[in-house]
């Protein structure tokens, strides 16, 4: 069983330690620990060797400082990296998330209440652990290291070998590793997909019959995403979608209406699947592209706009954020946190003023 840390200098706040932990031989156990003078922390917890730290940043003690220690000496003691994240109320998340310098210290965070109300947050934790042991193990590997950590066969490591994604190999310890890939391979569309997204790029309506036995077929054929941390975050390959559904369909599924294309998974898988419609167009003969942000609803890329990046993207593989033009018509996206890139403010103007339903 692994063994995990969590600091907080509130005693009132121990019971999270359980919440975080996962039964079983192969399960982590957090302990509770108040925080004592920083370096003496240090010190303490990598003495330890913990599989796992959390902290909660709050008044009483600064977890930043205590976090880059910890990374300093993972740094340089590559076998004994381990996963840090954030534990605190949503307050003290919101002050973290200004803190743009933090950002890098941490691998994931939760709110307290996350993790009291969801307990499939324990899955993303005890993943991370697995994730580090995972990379850890293979660090020594000499080449295309990265497509170990991704659990690529070699015929279809060309198709992910994005510069970005093959400099991997160039970091220096499995923390730096870990949050490359869940910010940017797992924390977006793109490479990876979620389920709105692979439901939208095959058409399928969510709400519709066989939904689950969709997905067991295409954990079957080996399209689901086996690589770090994959136990936490279901996702799916997007080029192994692509081939799955072309192979199928004798066509590329891009070519074919929602109509179409969930007419030929009934047909070739036995299904009974319905086709997802469109919010703006209301049928179902949409070429859709992928899930709205917003609605998370399938979504044709000609009746969607490019939402605001508050910061640039930093690689090509990743997928922009698009809202659909009924979000934008009913003003919803906002209750996602999204906000609307400003060149696409002549055509939500017009979409908001009525004219584009003329």
């Amino acid at each position: 069983m692994y063994q995990g840390i969590f600091i907080d200098d509130q005693k009132a706040d121990k019971h999270f330690a359980s919440l975080m932990s996962t039964p079983g031989k192969n399960g982590l156990t957090v302990k509770f620990q108040q925080p004592t003078e920083l370096i003496s922390l240090a010190n303490n917890i990598v003495k330890n060797q913990p599989a796992f730290v959390a902290l909660n940043y709050s008044n009483g003690y600064q977890a930043e400082p205590l976090a880059q220690l910890l990374r300093s000496y993972s740094s340089e003691n590559v076998t004994h990296d381990f996963p840090i994240v954030l534990l605190s109320n949503e307050h003290d998340i919101t002050a973290f998330l200004n803190n743009v310098t933090a950002h890098n210290l941490f691998d994931s965070r939760f709110t307290q209440q996350e993790v009291a109300d969801n307990p499939e947050n324990r899955k993303k934790i005890l993943s991370l652990v697995k994730g580090y042991k995972r990379m850890i193990k293979n660090w020594t590997k000499k080449s295309e290291r990265w497509a170990t950590f991704f659990a690529l066969n070699k015929e279809e490591r060309v198709v992910v070998a994005y510069q970005a994604i093959r400099e991997l190999d160039k970091l220096g310890a499995p923390h730096q590793v870990a949050q490359h890939i869940l910010r940017y391979v797992i924390g977006r569309q793109g490479i990876l997909l979620d389920k709105d997204n692979v439901l939208a790029q095959l058409g399928v309506a969510k709400a519709g019959k066989d939904v689950d036995t969709l997905f067991a077929r295409l954990k079957k054929d080996k399209v689901i995403y086996s690589g770090v941390f994959n136990e936490g975050w279901t996702r799916w390959w997007q080029h192994r979608l692509q081939d799955w559904g072309e192979q199928l369909c004798d066509e590329p599924l891009g070519n074919l209406t929602a109509q179409e294309r969930v007419a030929c998974l009934n047909e070739k898988l036995g299904l009974n699947l319905s086709p997802a419609e469109s919010r703006w167009q209301e049928h179902t003969d949409a070429l859709f592209a992928f899930a709205c942000d917003s609605c998370h609803q399938p979504t044709e890329q000609q009746y969607s706009v490019i939402a605001y990046e508050p910061e640039p993207l930093s690689y090509s593989f990743i997928q922009r954020k698009h809202i659909c033009w009924k979000c934008v018509e009913t003003g919803e996206f906002a209750e996602s946190g999204l906000t609307i890139d400003d060149g696409e403010r002549f055509i939500v103007e017009m979409i908001q003023n009525g004219e584009m339903r003329n």
